[in-house]
């Protein structure tokens, strides 16, 4: 199985502090099946700044860790891109996913719809792919559930995934749809990485409610850990060994 997103490099960003979480987290990844991992640390302006040549390095020294603790993964580079104005600035130098054209793109949720539109065209234009994070967590980005009483949309959504209506499955398609931002990021080619947290509940129950919401609208097409410390890893990892949307995509 591959983990597209992770923070598993020691004192890049937020995620692993040392050698040591590192290791740890690594090790988790292992024993949940994971044989490749891309670390992707953050890119933020004014926060997180650290140059690709440092990433770089950082992956080559995580890995000979591994090999020499004898932790079977295999470390791939990337960055997780914040996509702010100064996006298109960064990627002059880029740090796609492994060897691909691939740019994983984080989009906060305080963003317009108008700017990620126009940013992540220019980045289409630029040759690269945006794969948007963890979408269920991007207000931005949720799906329009199309009331039928009144009941609030979070109580739409848990109808749908956890009970059935007039003898239907769970969740029926016909009650879901994309929305216009959605829609157009489809349209343009961009994939779409789903947390393995989300679907258990990690980020709260509505990140969860909307994340198998888009996984039932065949929105996603890859999964991350987005693994920050080794303490996240026995909630977020449990879902690679009991989900089976991972063997649909890893």
């Amino acid at each position: 199985m591959i983990d597209w997103h992770s923070h598993i490099l020691p004192g890049i960003d937020d995620g692993a502090a040392d050698i040591e979480q590192s290791l740890a987290m690594a090790s988790a990844l292992s024993v949940a099946g994971f044989s490749t991992v891309y670390c992707t640390p953050h890119l933020v302006r004014g926060c997180y700044e650290a140059g690709n040549d440092a990433v770089l390095a950082g992956i080559a020294d995580l890995q000979e860790r591994l090999n020499s603790n004898d932790i079977p993964l295999t470390l791939l580079p990337g960055r997780e891109y914040f996509l702010d104005e100064y996006l298109l600035d960064a990627l002059q130098e880029p740090l796609p996913l492994g060897n691909s054209c691939l740019i994983l793109v984080e989009i906060p949720s305080n963003q317009t719809a108008d700017m990620v539109r126009q940013v992540l065209y220019q980045v289409v234009c630029s040759g690269f792919t945006p794969i948007i994070a963890h979408p269920e967590r991007c207000q931005l980005l949720e799906p329009v559930v199309r009331r039928t009483d009144n009941r609030s949309i979070f109580d739409t959504f848990k109808s749908l995934l956890t009970g059935s209506r007039n003898g239907r499955r769970a969740i029926d398609l016909s009650d879901a749809t994309g929305n216009s931002l959605l829609d157009y990021l489809r349209d343009l080619g961009c994939g779409f990485q789903g947390n393995l947290g989300s679907f258990n509940g990690f980020y709260g129950g509505h990140v969860k409610a909307v994340a198998d919401t888009l996984r039932s609208l065949g929105i996603y097409d890859r999964y991350g850990s987005d693994l920050h410390a080794p303490k996240q890893a026995g909630i977020v990892l449990k879902t690679a060994g009991t989900h089976r949307l991972l063997k649909q995509s890893l």
